[in-house]
């Protein structure tokens, strides 16, 4: 690493990395198929939050 690299603007690295990969911005889709029962950890999860 360089130290221009170390002493670039994080926001200006992270503009740059979406403008090359704009899939990075995109929210990924966790459980398409919602007919699949949850693991017996989430129903654990979700119990304890109840």
């Amino acid at each position: 690493m360089t130290e221009q690299q170390a002493h670039r603007d994080p926001e200006a690295v992270a503009q740059e990395l979406l403008r090359e990969h704009p899939e990075f911005d995109e929210v990924p889709v966790i459980e398409i198929d919602e007919t699949v029962p949850p693991r017996p950890e989430e129903e654990i999860a979700d119990a304890t939050r109840e």
